[in-house]
C-alpha cells in the first residue's frame, strides 16, 4: 500500500471516531470560547501564549462551544507589495514565474482552507490545504491530527499525546523551531537563500509521520517521531511543488524532541533541544543510495507579559548543526566531498502593546565548508553562507473579544524588510554576474487576514 494510501487510512479511522450528524485560526476562538489573544502573542499567529501551547499539546479539543460542525473551518488569505532593491533578469524568481515583475508588485501570496479543533473526544486537528497564486498551485499545507490525555502518575500529571503530521517540528509548541520561526509570512516572488539544513523546511508537506510525546509535571516534555518520504505519484496527488525530481526522504527518519519548560508568574522559560536523522535520495533517481544528513539543534523561548499581558516580549532562539554524510551525491556526482557540515543560527525580538500593536527584528545566519560540486550557486568560495535581518511591524485592531468583528473575522496589518549582508556564500558578486547581496534587500507590506 502507499504512504498516501496508509495516509487516508489513518484519516478514516480518526473520521469514524466521530459522530455522523498555526496560524491563528478562528475556529479555535469559536471552539473555546476565548479571544485570538488568549492562544496568540499579539492576537494573531502563530506566536503562541502559555494557554496556546497547551491548547495545542491538549490535541485541540479544549471548549465545546460549536453546535455547527461548519464552524470548525477557517480560511487565510495574505497579500501585498513586494518591492526588491535591484530586479532581477526574467526566469529568475523563486518560484520561477514571470507573470509578476519585479518591482510595485501586487499579489495575492497564499489562500488558505482550514479545519481547526475537535474532531471527537480527545481527537483534534488543525489540517490546511493552500492555493498560491504567483506560481497557480493548490496544495495540502501543514497538517497535524492528535490524540491526547492526562493522566495521574504518583499525584503528578502526565500529558500523552500522539500525533500524525506532514512537516517535521510542526507539532511542534514552541517558535523558536524552524517549521514557526520569524518571519511568520514572507513573499513569493523573491529570492531566498539556496541552501539550509534539511531540518529547516526542506520536506515540509513532503513526508508523512508522526510519534508520541508527553509532557511531564508541566516541566518536561519529550517526543519521539519517525518520518517517511512520499513518491512521485502521491506527491503530484498531493499537488508538492516537484514532486517528482526533488530530494526525498526514504522510509525511516526518526525525529526527536526534549524541552524543560515553565510559567513563573510574568516570565515563561523553555530551554530544548531536538534533532532528525534523515536518509535522502537527492533526486528521483536512487540507483547511487542515499545520503545520511543528522541535525542537532538547540533552542530557548523566553516570554515577559507584563501589566496582564498589556506589554509582552518574547525572544525565540535556534542553533542547528548539520552534518551530511554524502554517499549517494558523491556517487553522482552532485558533491565534491564524502561529508559536509552547515549551521544556522535564528534569533528574534519581539515587542507587543496591548496585543495589538507589535514591533519584531529578527536575524539568521547560515554557514558550512566549501564543496564545489553542491554550492554551486555561490560564485567565489562555493559555501552555502547567507545571513540577513528581517524587521517587521504591524497592527492587528480585531483581535479581542470586544471586536465587532470577532470571532470571524482578524485582519493584521504588516510592513516588513528583509536586508542581506551575505547570500549564497558571499556579499558582492554571488552570481558570477555582478549581483551583491544586498540586492535581494525586500520591502514587503499588506494585509493577512484570517476568517
Amino acid at each position: 500500500m502507499s504512504k498516501i494510501r496508509w495516509l487516508f487510512a489513518a484519516a478514516v479511522v480518526i473520521g469514524t471516531m466521530a459522530p455522523q450528524t498555526s496560524r491563528a485560526v478562528p475556529a479555535f476562538a469559536r471552539q473555546t470560547g476565548m479571544e485570538c489573544a488568549a492562544c496568540h502573542v499579539g492576537s494573531f499567529g502563530p506566536q503562541l501564549t502559555q494557554f496556546g501551547r497547551m491548547f495545542k499539546l491538549g490535541g485541540f479539543t479544549m471548549g465545546d462551544n460549536i453546535t455547527n460542525p461548519l464552524e470548525h473551518f477557517s480560511a487565510m488569505v495574505y497579500a501585498g507589495y513586494t518591492d526588491v532593491a535591484d530586479k532581477l533578469a526574467p526566469g529568475t524568481m523563486s518560484p520561477p514565474n514571470d507573470r509578476f515583475g519585479r518591482d510595485n508588485t501586487w499579489t495575492i501570496d497564499q489562500a488558505s482552507l482550514f479545519y481547526g479543533g475537535k474532531i471527537y473526544g480527545g481527537v483534534g486537528a488543525m489540517l490546511q490545504a493552500t492555493y498560491k497564486d504567483p506560481n497557480r498551485s493548490f496544495a495540502w499545507d501543514n497538517s497535524d491530527i492528535r490524540y491526547a490525555d492526562t493522566v495521574d502518575v504518583g499525584g503528578t500529571s502526565l500529558l500523552l499525546g500522539v500525533t500524525l503530521n506532514n512537516n517535521p517540528g510542526v507539532q511542534d509548541a514552541w517558535q523558536g523551531t524552524p517549521a514557526w520561526k520569524f518571519p511568520y509570512l514572507s513573499p513569493t516572488i523573491t529570492s531566498t537563500p539556496s541552501y539550509n539544513p534539511l531540518i529547516l523546511g526542506a520536506q515540509a508537506q513532503k513526508v508523512i509521520g508522526g510519534g508520541v510525546y508527553g509532557l511531564w509535571n508541566d516541566w518536561v516534555y519529550g517526543e519521539l517521531s519517525t518520518y517517511s518520504g512520499f513518491g512521485a505519484g502521491d506527491g503530484r496527488l498531493l499537488g508538492m511543488m516537484g514532486g517528482d525530481t526533488a530530494a526525498r526522504l526514504n522510509n525511516f527518519n526518526p525525529y526527536g524532541r526534549l524541552a524543560l519548560q515553565h510559567e513563573f508568574g510574568e516570565h515563561y522559560l523553555e530551554l530544548g533541544a531536538y534533532g532528525m536523522i534523515g536518509h535522502q535520495s537527492p533526486s528521483a533517481a536512487t540507483a547511487n543510495g542515499t545520503d545520511t544528513i543528522t541535525d542537532k539543534a538547540f533552542d530557548a523561548t523566553w516570554q515577559w507579559s507584563m501589566d496582564g499581558g498589556k506589554h509582552i516580549i518574547s525572544a525565540y532562539g535556534t542553533a542547528i548543526r548539520e552534518k551530511a554524510v554524502m554517499n549517494s551525491s558523491l556517487n553522482a556526482g552532485s558533491a565534491a566531498n564524502s561529508t559536509n557540515d552547515m549551521q544556522t543560527y535564528t534569533g528574534n525580538v519581539s515587542y507587543y502593546y496591548n496585543n495589538t500593536y507589535g514591533a519584531t527584528v529578527g536575524r539568521t545566519a547560515t554557514m558550512g565548508n566549501a564543496d564545489t560540486a553542491l554550492y554551486t550557486s555561490s560564485n567565489n568560495n562555493n559555501r552555502p553562507g547567507s545571513r540577513y535581518w528581517t524587521f517587521q511591524v504591524d497592527y492587528t485592531p480585531f483581535g479581542t473579544a470586544d471586536s465587532p468583528l470577532y470571532p470571524y473575522i482578524n485582519p493584521r496589518f504588516f510592513l516588513q524588510y528583509t536586508a542581506y549582508d551575505q547570500f549564497n556564500g558571499v556579499a558582492k558578486n554571488y552570481d558570477g554576474n555582478g549581483r551583491n547581496a544586498f540586492d535581494n534587500n525586500t520591502l514587503y507590506g499588506g494585509v493577512w487576514m484570517a476568517f
